[in-house]
């Protein structure tokens, strides 16, 4: 339970992190967001000394922290990411004085006050090998057996993946510590308004409002948080985790009312080269202008685009047949040929190749899994690629056993 510091102390900046929010809640917190993001966790003051308990620590790390010269290494390192994160005040990442990992910490910051660093890290490992983590299990002195195959077994992410978590991270704690924040300014003007009953009577009105609104803002936060995991921050529109929770919401809604449903899966044809040629931002442009370019084509509140990942594209179109998706297929097609964009003083023309399957009618099917639709039109778009490419390529869907 969190207990109000007076208000005195608060002005002046004098309270921790405990005071702002449960450290069982932050631990329930760190724990559902290290599991959901793959990625080790833990909470620590300025001073390195812990906040929370570890959380998802992979077997790794856990076997070097089981030695005397790794746990320190560990530790030293800790202290050098939070130093990191103190100075500059915003995310800050290392390659870990240990193992070699890649660690990151974003620093809790409430009203111009910097209160504890959260740290991730263990799953992005850079340039670490097996010949690496043989080589420091004998530097420590850890079994080099057992060290090698906890190394072998753990699950592995790219860096610009764990990138992408350390900026969700910063947003997701910075909005609810304020939040905690403005939630305790207010438990604490409760209490001075507690020690006069005719202040309380005076305050109770508007405090009630005040509160009320701060609830409200804290409920808008949570909901641009839970968009945010669900939105490909380049081209804003749905990403892969947008994509697993609506599509089966969509095949449920088609069934039950007996209506069609159409999916297009398409690809921009050598996009490599556009990148290999004029750069990764030119290649941003060119996804972000093929997105632009689609969206006004599309039934707004009905169609529904996705990232699918790297320059694949999903486009969703309920109450549409495969007919008619081929046609509006046709038509995207045509507008991606007709962009031109100017890449580094060339002017750049693209082409996308689309596979389309979809379901007219639900009878005889009884269910189908929003995988089994994906990759009936996953097989279409192959076939388009492998025909020579700027091209559309429909057919009926191909239901697996596994349905």
């Amino acid at each position: 339970m969190v207990t109000a510091p007076a208000e005195s102390d608060l002005r002046r900046g004098n309270y921790s992190l405990a005071d702002i929010i449960s450290i069982d809640d932050l631990q329930n917190l760190q724990d559902s967001f290290a599991k959901a993001n793959r990625v080790a966790s833990t909470i620590i003051n300025l001073d390195g000394s812990p906040i929370t308990s570890f959380s998802n620590y992979s077997a790794v790390c856990a076997l070097v922290r089981q030695t005397e010269k790794g746990n320190a290494n560990c530790a030293r390192s800790g202290r050098i990411l939070g130093e990191l994160s103190l100075q500059g005040q915003q995310p800050a990442c290392h390659f870990c004085h240990s193992i070699g990992f890649m660690d990151a910490a974003a620093p809790i910051v409430i009203d111009g006050v910097h209160l504890a660093n959260w740290l991730i890290g263990q799953n992005c490992i850079g340039t670490v090998d097996a010949e690496r983590v043989a080589a420091y299990a004998e530097e420590i002195g850890a079994n080099k057996r057992q060290l090698l195959a906890a190394f072998d077994s753990m699950e592995k992410i790219s860096e610009k993946e764990f990138r992408d978590k350390l900026d969700f991270l910063w947003l997701m704690a910075n909005q609810i510590s304020n939040q905690a924040y403005q939630h305790l300014r207010y438990q604490t003007m409760l209490v001075s308004l507690e020690q006069s009953k005719e202040e309380l009577t005076v305050y109770k009105d508007k405090l009630e409002e005040l509160v009320n609104q701060r609830t409200a803002e804290l409920e808008k936060a949570i909901e641009k948080i839970q968009q945010i995991s669900i939105t490909d921050a380049l081209t804003g529109c749905f990403n892969r985790g947008g994509i697993n929770s609506n599509l089966p919401r969509e095949i449920k809604r088609a069934r039950r009312y007996n209506n069609p449903l159409s999916i297009l899966l398409f690809d921009l044809d050598h996009f490599k080269k556009i990148n290999d040629t004029y750069g990764h931002q030119s290649g941003d442009t060119v996804l972000q202008q093929v997105v632009a370019t689609i969206q006004p084509l599309v039934r707004d509140g009905v169609d529904w685009l996705a990232r699918y990942g790297g320059e694949e594209f999903l486009l969703v179109m309920p109450l549409t047949s495969r007919a008619e998706g081929r046609f509006v297929a046709e038509r995207l097609r045509q507008a991606i040929a007709d962009i031109s964009l100017a890449c580094v003083e060339e002017q750049v023309s693209i082409t996308a190749s689309f596979g389309i399957t979809g379901i007219d009618s639900w009878e005889g099917i009884d269910t189908i899994s929003h995988e089994t639709l994906l990759q009936s039109a996953d097989n279409y778009l192959y076939r388009a690629k492998k025909g020579g490419r700027n091209q559309v390529v429909s057919g009926p869907l191909v239901i697996n056993s596994q349905d």
